[in-house]
């Protein structure tokens, strides 16, 4: 990589890391102000799904601008891993949230039945917890570290971002599985006591 390269990849880095702390503190100050203000959990949802949704445009954006950079100085460099994996990731989570807290929205106001909205709230919490804990490295970890082909090649402590990694894909699993049947149990009793 030439000099100009090494000098302008410099730059996204720093804007990386800067992006994932903003990134960050708007993940758990969105929500938790909604929570603070004793919103429904509706609002919880629709709260992470804006914060993912723009943080998602800007990533792509921003990475594009970044690449493009690269590319102009050094055309062979095409390396668009990040640009593919990160702002999509962003993306669908953001509808994934976004898709929850419609049905939330829809089983509070339209059918009445939410039974537990502390629980959902803590539900909800657990979720968007475990799914920080799974996206929070990844853009540094795009930009500042190597990414090497084989598992072994990787550095000592990238062991327990794995771990980390792993154990929140299966807690916001858990989680979602709960928030479904939770979901699924209020509409379901909602309508038993209207059938009686």
């Amino acid at each position: 990589m030439s000099a100009s390269v090494a000098h302008r990849a410099k730059v996204p880095e720093r804007l990386v890391l800067v992006y994932s702390a903003v990134f960050l503190i708007c993940l758990i100050v969105a929500p938790l102000l909604a929570n603070i203000r004793g919103w429904k959990p509706a609002a919880l949802f629709f709260a992470v799904a804006a914060v993912y949704g723009v943080f998602g445009a800007v990533s792509f954006a921003q990475i594009q601008i970044a690449l493009s950079q690269v590319r102009e100085a050094e055309p062979a460099y095409q390396d668009t891993y990040y640009v593919v994996s990160h702002g999509h990731f962003l993306w669908n989570i953001g509808i994934a949230m976004a898709v929850f807290g419609a049905i939330t929205w829809i089983i509070q106001t339209r059918f009445g039945a939410m039974l537990y909205p502390a629980l959902t709230k803590i539900l909800f919490w657990v979720l968007h917890v475990a799914l920080v804990g799974s996206t929070s490295f990844k853009g540094v970890l795009a930009f500042v570290l190597p990414k090497p082909r084989r598992y072994i090649d990787y550095p000592e402590f990238m062991e327990i971002y794995f771990l980390i990694n792993a154990w929140s894909g299966l807690v916001s699993q858990a989680a979602l599985v709960g928030l479904l049947c939770l979901l699924l149990w209020s509409v379901t009793a909602k309508w038993l006591a209207r059938s009686r």
